[in-house]
């Protein structure tokens, strides 16, 4: 589910049930040439569909962080938006990335689903398993 598709009213609602806030995490820099951005997006949307199709009802989609280099200043910002997901409900934060990311001790996500350092993207049996045991309390 999409954060925009979510009234107060709803929210109050499902939040019992909509446990888990899901980050998308571009990783553009301003550097790449439109059809390589078209390339970052269209992957990040298959890391994506890997996490939203099998578990929509329990994952809200949050707003892209588009633009970063990693630098600590960037790992801050996502451990302070890992954060404030939680603070306002969620029990679960999961950073979906088209690029490889730092761990979730560095991020303050609780999974952290990206490609590997050979930039093949996860497979979606492993996603779905790395979800179910962060939910079962074993990731």
């Amino acid at each position: 589910m999409k954060f925009s598709e979510l009234s107060a009213e709803q929210w109050a609602e499902l939040q019992p049930y909509l446990d888990t806030a899901l980050l998308p995490v571009t990783g553009l820099t301003g550097a790449e040439m439109p059809h390589e951005a078209t390339k970052q997006l269209e992957r990040l949307r298959d890391v994506l569909d890997t996490i939203e199709l099998p578990f929509k009802g329990r994952v809200v989609t949050y707003p892209a962080v588009q633009y970063g280099e990693w630098t600590p200043e960037t790992i801050r910002q996502l451990q302070s938006v890992s954060g404030n997901l939680r603070s306002v409900g969620f029990k679960y934060v999961v950073l979906a990335s088209a690029i490889p990311l730092p761990g979730t001790g560095e991020t303050g996500a609780d999974l952290v689903v990206c490609p590997d350092a050979d930039k093949q993207l996860p497979e979606a049996a492993e996603v779905n398993e790395a979800v179910r045991k962060l939910w079962l309390g074993r990731a």
